[in-house]
C-alpha cells in the first residue's frame, strides 16, 4: 500500500512538472536576471545549461567592481523567457540594454556581433541599445517552446567596466517596437553629442574672428586647434556619423588619436611660453608611434589592446609631468587667471575614469568630458585676455585724444599769445600813421588786419570753444552752427536745446563729434538746410543732426578720417553713434551720451 502511494505521488509530481505553464498570449515574459560568480566558465550540460546553480548571484545583488584594469574581461549572466503564441509568426528581436561598442557578446553560444548581415545589427552598430534580431535558424531558437520557459545565457567579453547588464533594459519583443525605444534613446545622446561638437566648433569660429580682428597670439591659435581636437574625439566616437562611416569610425584608433592630440595641445597651452619640455616631446613622439602601430593592427586583438593601454598610459604621463612642473616649480605657472594645475588635475580624473572604468548613458568618453570642461574654462581665459587687449587699445586711444586736445590748447595758445598780439601791434601802428599814408592805402590795411583778427578769433574758438569750460556742449555747437551756416548760406533750424552738464573732458568729446558732423554736412552734402535737437531723456543726452543733402556715400561713412575719429571719440564716451544716410534725403547723425552722476 506505501509502495502504491509512493508510486502515484511520483507520477502525479511528473505530471505536474511536464504540465505546460499557463501564459498569457499576448505578452513576453522574462525572469530575474543571475550572474556568475564561480571562477572560470560555468559548467554547462549537453544542452548549453548551466550546472554549477550555486554559484549563480542575483544581478540584483551584484555589484561590478568600479577600477579595472582595461583588459578583457569575461562575465555570463542568465534568465528564461516565456513567450505568448500571439507572437509565433512576429519578427522577434533581443534588446541587450546600454552596452559599450566594442564588447563581445554571445547568447546561448552564439556570438551576436557577427549577426553584421542582419539590418538590426548593423543598423544599431554602436548605439547605446544593442538591438539583435533572434537567429531562428541556430539551435537555440529553432523550437521556442510557447508553453515552458525558454533559456538564455548571455556572455560578455570587454576591457570597460562595468561589464553588466541592465535587467529594466533587456527585453525579448516586436523588433519593431524595440528599435523604436532605441530610436527615443538614441536621439538624447544625439542632441547631446551635437550639441558638445556644435559649441567647441563656435569656440574655434571665435578663435578665428580673434585673429582676423588682429588678436594672433599663439594662445590663440593653440586654442583653436584643441577645441578642433576634441570635437573630433567627441564626434569620431559619437552617434552623428552616417552609419558605416560612424561604425568604423567608432572601432578604429581615431577616438584615441584626437584625444591625444587634445592632451599635447592642452599641456602646451598651459606651459610657460608655450614651450614644451623636453620629456613631453619624447613621450609624444612615442605616443604618436603607438598610435601608427595601433592603425596597422586588427582592432579588438590582444596586441592591438595591449597598444592601446599603452596609449593611455603615454597620455598619463605627458598630464603627470605637466602636473609635476606647474606643483613644483612655480616659475612653469601660466599667466591664465584660471590655474594651468587646476585644469590639469581636472583632465587627469577624466583619465583615471576612462582609464578605470566607463558610463553606459555618458553621450561621450569621460576623458572628453573634462577635455570639454578645459575648452569651457580656457575660453574664458581667451576672452578675459581678449577684453584686457581691447580695454589697453581703448586707453591708449584716449591717451592720444587727450594729446590732441593739449595739442589744440597750447596752438591757441601760442596763436593767441604770438600771433594775437602781433596783429594787435599791427593795428596800433596803423592807427597811429594813417595820416602819413595814403587814404586808400590806409582804410585797405585797416580792412585786411580787420579780417585777419576776425578769422583768427574763429580759429581760436575752433580750437578751443570758451562755451564748453561749463561742461555743457550744447551753446557751443549752437554758436558753431550758427557761424558756419551763415558762411555757407545754409538754413539752420533748432528744435530744442535742453542743457546737460557734462564733465570737461566728455564736453571736448561732444563738441567735437558734432563739429566733425557740421563740417560734413557743409563741406560734402550740398545741403540747404541743417536741423539740430538737443534733448535730455532720463539718463542720455541724445544730440541729432540733420541735412537735407545728396547723403553720405558707403565708403566715405566706412573709411574717412572724420567718421573713424568721430567713432573713436564716442568709444571714449562710452557713447552711441549711428549714421543713417538716406541717398537723396539726407543724412541724420544721432549721439547717445550717457549721463554719469
Amino acid at each position: 500500500m506505501a509502495l502504491l502511494l509512493s508510486l502515484t505521488a511520483f507520477f502525479s509530481t511528473c505530471v505536474k512538472a511536464e504540465a505546460p505553464k499557463i501564459v498569457d498570449p499576448t505578452v513576453i515574459s522574462m525572469s530575474s536576471w543571475e550572474v556568475y560568480q564561480g571562477k572560470g566558465n560555468p559548467s554547462m550540460d549537453s544542452y548549453g545549461r548551466p550546472t554549477s546553480l550555486s554559484q549563480w548571484q542575483k544581478i540584483t545583488d551584484y555589484k561590478p567592481p568600479y577600477f579595472h584594469f582595461p583588459l578583457l574581461t569575461q562575465r555570463w549572466f542568465r534568465s528564461t523567457f516565456l513567450v505568448g503564441w500571439h507572437y509565433k509568426n512576429a519578427q522577434l528581436a533581443l534588446s541587450l540594454g546600454p552596452l559599450f561598442a566594442d564588447a563581445q557578446v554571445y547568447v546561448n553560444g552564439v556570438k551576436l556581433t557577427q549577426l553584421e548581415e542582419n539590418r538590426a545589427a548593423r543598423f544599431y552598430r554602436h548605439s547605446q541599445t544593442r538591438i539583435y534580431l533572434l537567429p531562428r535558424h541556430k539551435l537555440w531558437f529553432s523550437f521556442l517552446d510557447f508553453r515552458r520557459e525558454n533559456q538564455i545565457l548571455v556572455h560578455l567579453i570587454g576591457n570597460k567596466e562595468p561589464l553588466t547588464l541592465n535587467p529594466k533594459q533587456v527585453q525579448v519583443g516586436n523588433y519593431e517596437t524595440l528599435a523604436l525605444k532605441a530610436k527615443d534613446s538614441d536621439t538624447l545622446i544625439k542632441i547631446a553629442q551635437g550639441s558638445m561638437v556644435a559649441l567647441l566648433l563656435s569656440f574655434c569660429l571665435f578663435s578665428i574672428f580673434m585673429r582676423a580682428v588682429g588678436f594672433k597670439e599663439r594662445d590663440n591659435s593653440l586654442f583653436g586647434a584643441y577645441v578642433v581636437c576634441v570635437a573630433g574625439g567627441i564626434l569620431s566616437d559619437s552617434l552623428l556619423l552616417p552609419d558605416t562611416l560612424g561604425y568604423g569610425s567608432a572601432h578604429s584608433p581615431f577616438p584615441a588619436l584626437f584625444s591625444t592630440f587634445a592632451v599635447f595641445v592642452l599641456v602646451v597651452l598651459l606651459s610657460p611660453r608655450q614651450r614644451v619640455a623636453r620629456l613631453t616631446g619624447l613621450l609624444f613622439l612615442i605616443n604618436l608611434f603607438v598610435l601608427l602601430c595601433l592603425f596597422l593592427e586588427p582592432y579588438n586583438g590582444t596586441f592591438y589592446q595591449g597598444l592601446l593601454v599603452c596609449n593611455q598610459v603615454l597620455s598619463a604621463a605627458i598630464l603627470l609631468h605637466a602636473l609635476f612642473r606647474h606643483a613644483f616649480f612655480k616659475r612653469t605657472e601660466s599667466k591664465s587667471p584660471f590655474s594651468g594645475r587646476l585644469l590639469l588635475i581636472l583632465t587627469s580624473l577624466g583619465w583615471l575614469a576612462q582609464f578605470f572604468w566607463a558610463f553606459n548613458y555618458s553621450p561621450a568618453q569621460p576623458l572628453n568630458i573634462t577635455l570639454f570642461i578645459a575648452a569651457i574654462i580656457l575660453l574664458l581665459n581667451v576672452a578675459q585676455r581678449f577684453r584686457a587687449m581691447a580695454s589697453s587699445l581703448l586707453t591708449l586711444s584716449n591717451r592720444l585724444v587727450s594729446i590732441r586736445e593739449i595739442e589744440r590748447e597750447r596752438l591757441t595758445r601760442d596763436i593767441h599769445d604770438g600771433v594775437g598780439q602781433g596783429l594787435s601791434t599791427l593795428k596800433l601802428l596803423i592807427n597811429l600813421n594813417a595820416s602819413k599814408l595814403e587814404s586808400n592805402l590806409g582804410e585797405m590795411l585797416k580792412s585786411e588786419v580787420a579780417n585777419t583778427s576776425n578769422t583768427l578769433k574763429s580759429v581760436i574758438r575752433n580750437l578751443k570753444p570758451i562755451e564748453v569750460m561749463s561742461g555743457s556742449p550744447t551753446q557751443a555747437i549752437i554758436s558753431l552752427a550758427q557761424h558756419n551756416c551763415s558762411l555757407a548760406g545754409i538754413t539752420l533750424k533748432i528744435f530744442s536745446k535742453d542743457e546737460v552738464t557734462l564733465s570737461q573732458e566728455g564736453a571736448y568729446q561732444v563738441y567735437r563729434i558734432g563739429q566733425e558732423a557740421l563740417n560734413n554736412a557743409i563741406k560734402h552734402s550740398s545741403a540747404q538746410e541743417i536741423t539740430l535737437s538737443f534733448r535730455v531723456t532720463g539718463n542720455i543726452y541724445r544730440v541729432q543732426i540733420t541735412d537735407d543733402g545728396k547723403g553720405m556715400e558707403e565708403e566715405t561713412a566706412e573709411d574717412s578720417y572724420g567718421m573713424n575719429s568721430m567713432n573713436e571719440r564716442s568709444m571714449i564716451l562710452g557713447a552711441s553713434l549711428s549714421v543713417d544716410s538716406q541717398g537723396s534725403n539726407g543724412t541724420t547723425i544721432l549721439l547717445e551720451v550717457p549721463i554719469h552722476d
